[in-house]
């Protein structure tokens, strides 16, 4: 960066720290944002597990797992509850409930609200759930998963809620999945949203930026080039840093300074350019007199001095 001007150095800068604030800023913003979407996911989804597992009576569930058939009367009827709840969001890709089983790392369906036989989990089916803890976690409060999870059917965001007797313990619990892609389109928009906004942002500061640096540089700049032309033997013109010399930061200052030791430098150079002429003129009258001195002095030039004498007494005598 040594050859690269003060603006341009300047621009590089602020840009650059800029940037990175500004990616800082928006990867801060951006988990802000995914995260308050989520949570606010999660609570929709709890809600609604909530209000499922309210809806169902306890006993009758029991009923149906321990010696219900799937499309009998106590299971269609929880059936249409869920299914209720279902179609009055759609969010809801699939609702269910699980019962505990025998082995702590499994649960087993009870009553599903999807009406295709062929593609819903079935009454009694076994589920491991061993890397999904909060499955288990449902049957003591509601709860949704952290983050996206992956099973055979596919993937999903879901929330729990247990369904509690008359006693209030938890026999089952509701279970309500969200497609994936719901989840990574929100992810998505609050991506896309903030990369726009952001890069709005950042263009505005980036004019700003170079406005700024043109701003702080064109009185340098202007200095600058008065000190090149000063220092290529052109003459010092105050005008040019007058509009600069008239504000009152460093700048002006340093513009004041430098016409005042403008104009100093330029009488001084002026002065000295007399003295050089006058003193070369007193060096040539020394020279000439010194050649003068190197020739009379010889004496082949006193000997015809004398000889121009004696002529001159000749000269004289004849007159007479």
């Amino acid at each position: 960066m040594t050859h690269l001007s003060v603006r341009l150095k300047l621009l590089i800068v602020f840009t650059l720290l800029f940037t990175v604030a500004f990616a800082l800023s928006f990867l801060w913003f951006y988990n802000f944002a995914t995260d308050l979407a989520m949570d606010n996911l999660r609570s929709d989804l709890i809600g609604t597990a909530i209000r499922a597992a309210d809806s169902i009576d306890a006993e009758e569930h029991v009923t149906v797992f321990e010696s219900g058939e799937e499309e009998d009367l106590f299971y269609t009827h929880i059936a249409d509850q869920l299914r209720q709840v279902r179609d009055a969001n759609p969010k809801v890709a699939a609702i269910y409930t699980m019962v505990r089983s025998s082995n702590p790392d499994e649960l087993l369906f009870v009553v599903s609200a999807d009406e295709n036989p062929e593609t819903r989990a079935h009454l009694r089916e076994p589920y491991d759930v061993s890397e999904y803890p909060q499955m288990i976690a449902a049957f003591d409060g509601q709860i949704a998963d952290p983050e996206i999870a992956v099973d055979k059917w596919g993937a999903w965001f879901s929330g729990y809620a247990p369904i509690r007797d008359a006693n209030g313990q938890s026999v089952a619990i509701v279970g309500i999945d969200m497609i994936a892609q719901d989840v990574i389109d929100v992810q998505t928009r609050i991506k896309n949203t903030s990369i726009f906004a952001f890069a709005l942002v950042y263009v505005g500061l980036f004019i700003s930026v170079f406005l700024i640096s043109f701003t702080i540089t064109n009185p340098l700049r202007r200095i600058t080039n008065a000190a090149q032309a000063l220092e290529q033997g052109k003459p010092f013109q105050p005008e040019q840093l007058e509009s600069v010399a008239q504000s009152t930061d460093e700048m002006g200052q340093l513009a004041r300074v430098f016409s005042k030791m403008a104009i100093e430098v330029q009488a001084r150079e002026k002065k000295l350019k007399q003295q050089v002429i006058q003193l070369r003129v007193e060096i040539d009258e020394v020279k000439r007199k010194r050649q003068v001195s190197e020739i009379t002095d010889t004496s082949y030039f006193r000997q015809l001095r004398e000889k121009a004498k004696v002529l001159r007494g000749r000269a004289e005598e004849s007159e007479e």
